[in-house]
């Protein structure tokens, strides 16, 4: 009788191992799957964001040109400037659609005093650079925070 007990009771032993291990086998590569697929979806936001901030600080960059030309040809409207600053701020808009509201707000900022900058209402005294770089630094370390760029 302890015969067939063992031989009867140790393969159905062998089954429970073997399903346990399934099951545990499964479980773990399914984690393991979740996690992978989270990160790829944090690259692909952390990628967007950038493209963003990327396509705004491209705009920026020509409508601080527009802004240093008026600032050094005593406030000489530039040609061309209402098309760069309607095209800053619809990148601005676009920018809003992927990132925080606090780098949004930081953008915001910054654009509009491009914007200032660009038709000539810079503060008697202040030199064009100062004007602009007192909204562009927060929002460049509000962009490398969203970006998860250590900050120095």
């Amino acid at each position: 009788m302890p015969s067939v007990l063992i031989t009867t009771a140790l393969p159905l032993v062998g089954v429970a191992l073997g399903a346990a291990g399934s099951f545990a086998a499964q479980y773990l590569s399914t984690r393991e799957t979740k996690r992978q697929a989270s990160r790829a979806t944090a690259a692909a936001v952390r990628a967007e964001r950038k493209e963003a901030i990327l396509v705004l600080l491209e705009i920026c960059q020509r409508v601080e040109r527009v802004a240093e030309h008026r600032y050094q040809n005593n406030n000489t409207f530039v040609d061309g400037s209402p098309e760069l600053t309607h095209e800053m701020w619809f990148r601005q808009k676009c920018l809003d659609l992927v990132v925080s509201r606090h780098l949004s707000d930081m953008a915001f900022r910054f654009t509009d005093r491009l914007m200032a900058a660009a038709y000539g209402r810079v503060p008697d005294g202040i030199e064009v650079w100062d004007f602009i770089h007192e909204k562009r630094g927060p929002f460049m370390e509000a962009a490398k925070a969203e970006l998860g760029i250590a900050q120095a």
